[in-house]
């Protein structure tokens, strides 16, 4: 019956292993012919993830399987009903009330008729690309029955474009694949992708791109499916290489502009033609302009347009936000803001110095030193503008033009200390909350050794594990922002963000997005003198560097590390250390040393009655032990393991606790 199943494969990793076992071939040897890593070709044997049609080649060439791996990793005909499958559906909230734009209805429709799988809509900030790719988007949504994934990609916020690997990981993820089962290469990330979406009718809508280059691993790879882009750059390369779609977002007509302005004002914009179409023209048409401006007016009942309209007349256009000399949104933001009472004008400042995407009530009640009751107050009353939109789960998003421009005031207004006492405060709050979430998912891990800065601010409060799991996922991409950002006011407490969810960092593995962060964070712990944090993200470095299988890399930074750790005679953190060295031992082949690292991790667990610590170190001796053959040992020690985690189970260890074992 064996050799049955060896002649006929079943599935690509039966191949895989079959062809791989006839010509004795190792898995180190395979990814250097196959240039495949060994963790993903691992994956792949096991049938924990699927090859899209570039691996499967490559490794079919490496082992001379003349196609044979080819056509078992092509995808299979659908034996479920749609609705049987993962549909993702995440769409934001169409804006409500948008002013319908006739001619670019018209284009996107004859577009989508001839489409070759991407359209692309470029045009200048404020000019309503996103507003109206959204809204047409679920116009649409009907005719692509697998689901829409939306990713907003950041391409021109303060902050670094969005990692196409990180934007990978969550669409995998709302696919169905686990976080585990997610490849850490950004060539095997849109493989696995490419081929979930084959054959199917997905819409993948891409929000302010940056360039060619961070769309290019997200399109879908059939024209079965539908990947609508918006950016402020012309995408040329989406056009002559994906055969995108251009269309060029204008700014609106001026009846267009009239009834917007007519929808917020009311028929008293009827009154005086003139006047409406000076705001119009010096809001430059574009609707993010034009909408402030109109609730301006609309709040000023008894005053004439034309007094509105000989203000913006008498304003100077400045150039950042121009798209040419007459279009400029900071005219009217100006406005706008200058208008704000003195409290409400500190707030929308201090909104500035949040790293971006969407604003918890209780974030900025940290920034603001005020109560979250209070801060919900000044977030309403600046939403009732315009300068912020409400999402529909009470959270705050500023447009990324008004974004820039609460940043510039707060740099001219504010003084260097007060901005960055704010963001001290925004920190401590990602650190309580962040300290909270880790412990109520990893409850039995000590966190010796560590010294975080004292809150007395707002704490966000988890009832379970999936609640503290959901605000990882939404807000682990905000955190590495706030890491980066922080570095650049000399905040140093931002060193003890990456320390606080560690576990998180390496159960997600999404190296690629944090590295940047965690080497600014390292300088950051470095100037503020925090020894504790400094060891904590050399640790975690190191942990990195294994995955990049840079072993030499990862052994100097775990030996820095334990120089530190015995400085602070912090011995659990001696026992992370020779774990970490352990593993990379282990990945150089290195077993015997390996062995010893684990063995002197277990002693000194066991000194500091630290049973997480010593658990982990026995599930890595026990790897050890297998790769040298000793397979009794290795089966042994993994019932000890086993044993030692049963033991911690009244602590609610979680089910993916074994993915942290790191």
């Amino acid at each position: 019956m064996s050799g049955s199943r060896h002649v006929n494969p079943q599935t690509f990793g039966q191949g895989l292993r079959t062809l791989r076992a006839e010509q004795q071939k190792s898995l180190a040897a395979l990814s250097a012919d196959s240039n495949v890593s060994r963790s993903y070709l691992g994956n792949l044997e096991h049938d924990r993830s699927v090859p899209g049609p570039e691996i499967a080649a490559a490794i079919d060439a490496a082992l001379s399987a003349g196609g044979r791996l080819i056509k078992l990793a092509a995808p299979k005909p659908r034996t479920r009903p749609a609705r049987d499958r993962v549909r993702p559906d995440q769409l934001p909230v169409a804006i409500r009330g948008l002013t319908p734009r006739t001619e670019l209805i018209k284009e996107a429709e004859e577009a989508l008729a001839t489409h070759a799988g991407v359209i692309a809509f470029d045009g200048p900030a404020g000019v309503g690309k996103t507003a109206f790719a959204v809204t047409w988007a679920h116009s649409i949504a009907d005719a692509f029955p697998d689901g829409v994934l939306f990713a907003d990609l950041r391409g021109y916020a303060a902050d670094p474009p969005d990692d196409p690997a990180f934007v990978l990981g969550g669409f995998l993820r709302s696919l169905g694949i686990a976080p585990s089962d997610i490849p850490s290469d950004l060539a095997e990330r849109a493989a696995l992708y490419r081929t979930l979406l084959a054959g199917t009718r997905t819409l993948v809508v891409l929000d302010n791109a940056v360039d060619d280059e961070q769309v290019r691993q997200l399109l879908p790879g059939s024209m079965s499916s539908l990947a609508v882009i918006t950016s402020r750059n012309r995408l040329s390369g989406v056009v002559v290489r994906d055969g995108a779609v251009r269309i060029t977002v204008q700014p609106m007509t001026a009846d267009e502009a009239h009834e917007l302005l007519r929808s917020v004002v009311g028929p008293r914009i009827d009154t005086d033609l003139d006047a409406a179409q000076v705001i119009a023209d010096r809001a430059g048409r574009l609707p993010l302009a034009l909408r402030i401006a109109a609730e301006r007016a609309s709040r000023w009942l008894n005053t004439p347009l034309r007094a509105l309209a000989n203000e913006l007349a008498r304003r100077q256009p400045l150039d950042v936000f121009a798209v040419n000399d007459t279009l400029a949104v900071r005219t009217v933001l100006s406005y706008s803001h200058d208008a704000l009472p003195a409290k409400m004008s500190d707030t929308f400042r201090l909104l500035g110095l949040h790293p971006g995407g969407p604003v918890r009530i209780e974030a900025a009640a940290a920034l603001m030193d005020q109560p979250p009751s209070q801060a919900l107050g000044h977030l309403s009353a600046l939403a009732s503008i315009h300068l912020l939109d409400q999402t529909t789960e009470d959270r705050f998003v500023m447009h990324d033009l008004v974004h820039s421009y609460a940043l510039e005031l707060a740099r001219e207004h504010n003084s260097h200390q007060d901005n960055a006492a704010a963001l001290e405060r925004l920190v401590r709050f990602y650190l309580t909350t962040g300290a909270a979430a880790t412990r109520i998912l990893w409850p039995s891990r000590p966190r010796s050794g560590l010294s975080l800065p004292k809150n007395d601010l707002t704490t966000l409060m988890f009832r379970d594990p999936a609640q503290a799991l959901n605000w990882f996922e939404e807000e682990l991409r905000l955190l590495v922002q706030l890491v980066r950002c922080g570095a650049r006011w000399n905040v140093t407490s931002v060193a003890y963000l990456p320390v606080v969810i560690s576990e998180m960092l390496c159960h997600r593995r999404a190296w690629s997005w944090w590295m940047p962060a965690l080497w600014e964070a390292l300088a950051m712990a470095r100037q503020g003198g925090h020894r504790d944090a400094e060891a904590w993200i050399l640790e975690t470095l190191g942990d990195a560097s294994i995955d990049a299988d840079d072993k030499a890399a990862s052994m100097n930074l775990y030996r820095e590390a334990m120089a530190i750790r015995a400085e602070l005679d912090d011995c659990g953190g001696l026992a992370i250390g020779h774990v970490g060295l352990a593993k990379a031992f282990s990945k150089v082949g290195a077993y015997d040393a390996a062995i010893a690292h684990c063995e002197n991790a277990r002693k000194i667990s066991v000194e500091v009655d630290d049973m997480w610590q010593y658990s982990v170190a026995t599930a890595h001796l026990a790897m050890a032990c297998a790769a040298l053959g000793l397979v009794g040992e290795a089966r042994d020690l993994l019932s000890a393991t086993r044993a030692a985690l049963d033991v911690m189970s009244r602590d609610v260890v979680p089910v993916w606790a074994g993915d942290g074992l790191s």
